[in-house]
């Protein structure tokens, strides 16, 4: 048999009201009371009804989430981060994959619409260009911030880093140690944060009066079978780099996997470097240099920004928040002091 509100009122000789301000930690109801309710509503195994609730408050307390690769563990880190903020906020998660396919994804925000959910977190696929989807977001009025990839001038929030910026972070500190013979492994050019990673490649050098070689920038799909083939192009040319700067740490493993094949060892023949995060940076052995996302701080923020617009009802301005991108230094790369 199903508990009641009512079931836990008699026993406690309350009203129903009491019982269900109590269960909403409502503050007309005192301490006491509220534990007692919690109590008996544990005892007698009280579930209560969210879909009454939410027809109720007009509220689902679920959020969706939007990501475009399960297995690339920079998303699984952000989403921990974003899970940790929802419990803090007393919210749910459904959560959805795309495989970096922009019709899955597209399919996927649309049953999150159909679901009625109080707001939306996206980090977009490789191949989205379409903005139809997120018209139709914005005529619902449902609040949405993109989280580490996005749509440009799409009128949505967004959380991140700045990609420009730390890339020429990062291929700056590559230079400092001597280096010049720089490649890099990225994405293609219509994927906005493989654009801007390759600006930032592009604006170091400039900086550092390098000139660039066309034949060293490979632009591929974001995954570890385009950084093994981007290594056997690179290593096929007669004039070699002396250090990969890939887009990604999962672009990275691919030309480790291939540089091991090739008897080329890391760091004393070749250095690589990488966009990337500490756990799985330290997974690589040897371990790798990155520029570190931070990818559970940017599931948090992205969180705790969806849930003010929610908040507003989506009557905010939309921003760019840029968290600080560092760098950690290990074992891929060979420094000056070395």
């Amino acid at each position: 048999m199903q508990i009641r509100q009512i079931d836990i009122a008699k026993q406690l000789n309350v009203t129903r009201m009491t019982v269900s301000k109590a269960l909403r930690d409502h503050s007309d109801i005192s301490h006491e009371m509220k534990e007692k309710v919690r109590g008996v509503a544990k005892e007698l195994g009280y579930i209560p009804n969210r879909m009454a609730s939410q027809l109720q408050n007009k509220k689902s307390h679920t959020i969706g989430v939007v990501i475009p690769d399960i297995s690339n563990s920079f998303f699984s880190y952000t989403v921990h981060g974003i899970m940790d903020a929802a419990e803090h906020h007393g919210y749910d998660i459904i959560m959805a994959g795309s495989r970096e396919s922009e019709r899955v994804e597209k399919n996927n925000i649309f049953k999150l619409l159909s679901l009625q959910v109080d707001g939306i977190l996206v980090a977009v696929s490789t191949h989205t260009t379409d903005r139809e989807i997120f018209e139709i977001v914005k005529r619902t009025k449902t609040p949405l911030v993109f989280f580490d990839r996005s749509i440009k001038d799409a009128g949505f929030s967004c959380v991140g880093i700045d990609n420009v910026q730390a890339a020429f972070k990062l291929v700056s500190f590559v230079i400092q140690q001597g280096y010049t013979k720089i490649a890099h492994l990225g994405g293609y050019s219509d994927f906005s944060v493989a654009k801007m990673r390759c600006e930032g490649y592009r604006k170091a050098l400039a900086e550092n009066n390098i000139p660039v070689n066309n034949d060293w920038i490979i632009k591929e799909m974001f995954d570890r079978n385009s950084g093994y083939k981007g290594f056997k192009k690179l290593f096929s040319l007669e004039n070699k780099p002396e250090v990969i700067f890939a887009a990604n740490d999962i672009i990275a493993q691919g030309t480790y996997d291939a540089a091991r094949e090739a008897g080329i060892r890391i760091p004393e023949d070749l250095g690589i470097v990488a966009f990337g995060h500490h756990e799985f940076a330290t997974f690589l052995y040897p371990t790798l240099t990155v520029i570190d996302g931070s990818p559970k701080a940017v599931g948090q923020k992205a969180l705790n920004l969806l849930v003010e617009e929610i908040g507003t009802s989506g009557k905010t301005i939309a921003q760019n928040v840029h968290l600080q991108a560092e760098i950690e230094i290990n074992q891929s790369l060979r420094l000056k002091s070395q």
